[in-house]
């Protein structure tokens, strides 16, 4: 449980930090190019300039998602660690 607990915790968390990267990294080319980024369509436009659209606000079903599956990530690791008690040392020379 305390293994699963740990993937559920961290790696919701990893894949939206991931996506939310290559977006961005895609919005700054398309600026550096002198376009504005659309961020609904996810496409460099040179013609019209677009307002900021949030990542929250386009993807709320999986930011949202990957919480929940970080919070029951979060329980499930410290019912692992509440299960597994406090271990003794290994090292007791």
């Amino acid at each position: 449980m305390l293994r699963w607990g740990m993937i559920l915790l961290l790696l919701p968390s990893i894949v939206l930090i991931t996506l939310y990267m290559i977006e961005a990294q895609d919005a700054a080319r398309c600026a550096q190019d002198g376009g504005s980024w659309d961020y609904v369509k996810g496409l460099c436009d040179f013609k019209n300039n677009h307002d900021v659209v949030t990542f929250m606000s386009r993807h709320g079903f999986w930011v949202n998602s990957a919480m929940l599956l970080s919070i029951l990530g979060l329980a499930m690791t410290t019912w692992g660690m509440i299960l597994r008690g406090m271990g003794k040392a290994k090292d007791l020379d």
